[in-house]
């Protein structure tokens, strides 16, 4: 089964065991061609998109129409065709979406060049933020990545809180991080594919 239907399908069991579903989803280009499809209608089970909720792992601390903005992303993106009945909930400290059910139906996950996922950066390997034991968190960081600015984060323990977790991995060099991050504990992945709360599924491309 592709990504895409078993993320679909994943939501309609939402709805149908408790009413309502919810979708975690990244920045950047990996996700794009399951955004793409979703809003295409491009799967096999029917979503009542007006019963999922839909946030950000992580986005970019800045305005909400710039470029580099993640709410951008998915409202340009995501929030079209059918998917624009579901509910989206910006990230933010202490928000709204520290008060959606957990744990989350999906979550999906990207991977960065330097091995970061979400806005967990090699920088922050050894904080708590990476501990498997911290509590569940939206956290913020300072300056990161590129663009280089601050961002805003679920923590490692809350990207856990998740049925169903999906890592896309987008190209040759990503999938030799992941290689590395096998072994390689200073790589912010590595903390992720070999924790043992939640498996992880990996989706190459």
């Amino acid at each position: 089964m592709s990504v895409v239907n078993q993320i679909t399908a994943a939501l309609a069991v939402g709805i149908a065991q408790r009413g309502s579903a919810s979708f975690v989803v990244p920045g950047g280009s990996s996700p794009a061609f399951i955004f793409k499809a979703l809003a295409n209608g491009e799967y096999s089970t029917d979503v009542d998109w007006a019963r999922v909720t839909i946030t950000l792992v992580d986005d970019r601390q800045v305005h909400g129409n710039h470029n580099d903005s993640n709410r951008k992303l998915i409202r340009t993106q995501l929030l079209r065709g059918p998917v624009v009945a579901a509910k989206f909930l910006p990230l933010t400290i202490a928000g709204p979406v520290t008060k959606m059910d957990r744990p989350f139906d999906v979550m999906l996950l990207g991977i960065g060049p330097d091995g970061h996922f979400a806005s967990l950066f090699p920088s922050m390997v050894g904080d708590a933020a990476m501990n498997v034991d911290t509590a569940p968190a939206i956290i913020q960081t300072g300056p990161e990545g590129d663009p280089l600015c601050p961002r805003i984060s679920m923590n490692l323990p809350m990207i856990l809180q998740s049925r169903l977790v999906f890592l896309l991995v987008k190209g040759a060099a990503k999938q030799e991080i992941l290689r590395a991050a096998q072994t390689d504990h200073l790589l912010p992945v590595h903390h992720l594919i070999t924790q043992t709360v939640k498996s992880v599924q990996i989706v190459t491309q």
